[in-house]
């Protein structure tokens, strides 16, 4: 069973996965209160689910960008269950986590995150046979400048603040903001990622996974 983890940002999610199915999956407005709610949020997740820690036999962790605080609290937490119960780890970057969960699309995708100080960090995924791939870094920028950056006609989701959907009007009809359900990033969606890399053997080593955070 594996457990997946992500605190990346305001919004928290996790979830079960055993490999076939997805058995349980919560996501919560976490308000910078991650250290409060996450462990509660999992041992109430294993309770409903017939299940207890020592049924876990892999973890998932989105490693970031996303808050400071959001990010260190998930990865601490991530590594130590993988750590003290000798465990496969594996983690997933925000922005692929986003990404997975949208349709097919030949237009590039946006994902983006807020980043504080009215900025934001996104990263543009392009359709490939294997599924979206980011085929740039993770930037982070103000909103015109972003603008100024896309690539038109383009698809965009994610954490959209009031500055960012008020500076989107004038590319009404260039740029598509899918409906609510897809900007939120699911904790299902990890597992699945997580999944695939463990049975490719592409586990990350408690010691060496490293929070990646915004600049």
């Amino acid at each position: 069973m594996l457990l997946a983890l992500d605190t990346a940002t305001q919004r928290a999610s996790i979830a079960l996965h055993d490999g076939a199915v997805l058995r349980a999956e919560c996501t919560w407005e976490s308000s910078n209160r991650h250290t409060v709610t996450l462990l509660s949020r999992v041992v109430e997740m294993l309770d409903a689910s017939g299940l207890t820690a020592t049924d876990l036999t892999a973890v998932g962790v989105c490693i970031g960008p996303g808050s400071y605080t959001g990010v260190r609290v998930g990865v601490s937490v991530a590594k130590g269950l993988a750590s003290s119960r000798k465990l496969p780890l594996v983690g997933v970057p925000t922005l692929d986590i986003l990404a997975a969960a949208q349709p097919q699309d030949e237009r590039p995708l946006y994902a983006v995150f807020a980043a504080g100080r009215k900025r934001v960090g996104y990263a543009r995924y392009r359709w490939q046979s294997e599924g979206w791939q980011a085929d740039t870094g993770v930037q982070v920028v103000t909103w015109r400048q972003l603008i100024d950056e896309l690539e038109l006609p383009a698809v965009m989701v994610g954490e959209i603040e009031a500055v960012g959907r008020e500076s989107m009007r004038s590319l009404f009809g260039r740029v598509e903001l899918p409906p609510p359900a897809s900007h939120l990033r699911r904790a299902g969606y990890l597992a699945d990622i997580a999944w695939r890399r463990l049975r490719a053997s592409q586990v990350d080593a408690p010691s060496a996974l490293l929070p990646l955070y915004a600049r």
